[in-house]
């Protein structure tokens, strides 16, 4: 047995080691000549050199064009076969471009690998795609409309959702003149979601505020959703760049039922047309029940309350506040009309909006502007909002009728 072992490794072992290396290298030189084809989809295209007043269409922050290509790759077959997505970008040479519209040619010194065990160079042999057109475009810096949009969501429990400031700012953008122009003329929106909101922020706001009176409680809007994002650099976000963004907030209004503190005028309106039989000599208020007399004028004595305002919008009108209760001809209606009053409401509009200006940090003529017409907004709101409540639930309903030359109220 070992006779045979030893004749079949050392009899003429010269020539059997020649043969074994022949092989070895014959199979290495063929394994190297097979080739083999494989498509690569979604290859990258990184752009380098690029004049500093030039862009492409399409181009993101990173070098990299937003539109990827396929490409069909012939070469050896070892190399081929291990060739993964993500192993390799094309390259292009921006300082070849010569024209707006150009069509540029891949090779394989165009290739770059991302991953090192692998030598494109040496072991591709063709590489084939689809026609590819790059729109080199002049790169300009423009002023981008952005509407802030009424937030989606709601808000968090005993808050409501008064409004957000600044709605309009503009977000300088930079890149190609064809895409910038046609985002100019679309602009840009961004909105928020209040259900992000929660209510221990707007308490923990609430608990901070100099004097702690107002109810009215404004959410700066943090820095990681002032973020918008630009279309032709596909969908990437950016921070908004405008100063103003800065003062960017969301208003809530804290539900709370405020009360008045102090009795309410009640008035008697007489209308002109039957002023010849009810007038001032022919019929007027009683004093009794809730009316009381106070210096030649009747109150309504009983303690009374709004709410779905602000504090300060209360302290602005409280003394301007009254009930007026219309005499009309009965006509076998018993009940006579009644409103609330609000006395000198343009004065107390302008007496309002100078107080939210004056509690505001300073600011630019442009921003103040834009912070009045805010301020006057929402005192209309209020102003429509306005009603007289006995409790939280119970709205101030009176009921009053003619007995006599008397008007006396029943019910309220």
């Amino acid at each position: 047995m070992e006779s045979i072992i030893h004749a079949i490794f050392f009899n003429n072992w010269q020539r059997k080691l020649t043969a074994l290396l022949t092989a070895i290298i014959i199979w290495f030189f063929v394994n190297h000549s097979i080739t083999e084809t494989k498509t690569i989809r979604n290859v990258p295209i990184r752009i380098s050199n690029l004049p500093s007043d030039k862009t492409i269409i399409g181009l993101l922050p990173n070098g990299i064009l937003s539109k990827r290509i396929a490409l069909t790759l012939t070469g050896s077959k070892e190399v081929i076969d291990e060739i993964e997505p993500g192993d390799l970008e094309v390259n292009i040479d921006a300082s070849a471009i010569d024209r707006t519209d150009w069509i540029f040619h891949i090779t394989k010194k165009n290739l770059v690998s991302l991953n090192p065990t692998l030598d494109l160079i040496d072991n591709i042999a063709d590489v084939d795609y689809a026609e590819f057109v790059i729109k080199l475009n002049r790169l300009v810096t423009e002023k981008i409309p952005l509407e802030i949009l009424n937030p989606i969501g709601t808000a968090p429990p005993g808050y409501e959702f008064l409004g957000l400031w600044p709605h309009r700012l503009v977000q300088t953008v930079i890149g190609p003149e064809e895409e910038v122009y046609r985002l100019r003329n679309q602009g840009l929106t961004l909105t928020f979601n209040l259900n992000e909101i929660s209510k221990s922020d707007l308490d923990a706001i609430k608990s901070q505020q100099l004097g702690g009176n107002n109810n009215e409680i404004s959410f700066l809007v943090p820095v990681k959703w002032k973020q918008v994002s630009i279309p032709f650099r596909n969908n990437v976000t950016e921070e908004i760049n405008d100063a103003e963004a800065a003062y960017l907030r969301l208003d809530f209004l804290r539900q709370e039922l405020l009360p008045i503190g102090q009795p309410i005028p009640i008035r008697i309106f007489y209308p002109v047309q039957s002023l010849e039989t009810l007038n001032p000599q022919t019929i007027s208020l009683e004093n009794s029940g809730p009316v009381v007399a106070k210096n030649g004028l009747s109150l309504f004595s009983k303690p009374l309350y709004i709410k779905n305002v602000s504090r300060l919008f209360l302290e602005v009108v409280r003394d301007f506040l009254e009930i007026q209760i219309a005499v009309v001809p009965q006509e076998g209606k018993e009940r006579l009309p009644w409103g609330l009053e609000v006395v000198t409401p343009h004065q107390l509009e302008e007496t309002f909006v100078a107080f939210q200006l004056a509690a505001g940090n300073k600011q630019t003529s442009t921003t103040l502007k834009k912070r009045e017409s805010l301020y006057r907004k929402r005192f209309r709101e209020y102003f429509q909002r306005l009603a007289f409540y006995i409790s939280q639930d119970h709205k101030l309903d009176i009921e009053s009728s003619i007995k006599g030359d008397k008007i006396i109220i029943t019910e309220y």
